[in-house]
């Protein structure tokens, strides 16, 4: 029984370092989820699964933060147009309605990002 107590300081040891080299490595980042855009940063995308596109509105969802006097959210609902590839007119044909989660903080245009509910309406031809 003496060798059994002896090892519990030594667990108890090891786990306490193992969690505090964890804490101490912890990023100070933003995770994935607490990410958070301006409405005008999300309106910056410029490509929707590969189809170039032009946003027409972005709307934040969910509860914004205030961050140097600008409303921030995780989350977007978002209307763009855009042309298939095939259109020779020189109006969008395509309607894009997606929500876009930003991945990380905003850096530009190509900053990381998820859609989510991604759906195409219309087609060549149709206004």
């Amino acid at each position: 029984m003496g060798r059994a107590y002896g090892r519990v300081p030594l667990v108890a040891l090891v786990t306490l370092a193992l969690a505090g080299l964890g804490w101490g490595c912890a990023s100070s980042e933003p995770s994935e989820s607490q990410s958070r855009w301006t409405t005008e940063q999300a309106e910056s995308i410029t490509v929707v699964r590969g189809m170039s596109v032009r946003v027409r509105y972005c709307r934040g969802l969910g509860s914004a933060r205030e961050e140097r006097g600008r409303p921030r959210y995780t989350r977007f609902r978002c209307l763009a147009g855009g042309r298939a590839t095939v259109d020779r007119y020189p109006i969008d044909t395509v309607a894009v309605r997606y929500v876009l989660h930003p991945l990380a903080p905003y850096a530009g245009p190509g900053s990381s990002h998820r859609l989510t509910e991604v759906r195409f309406i219309g087609g060549p031809g149709i206004p």
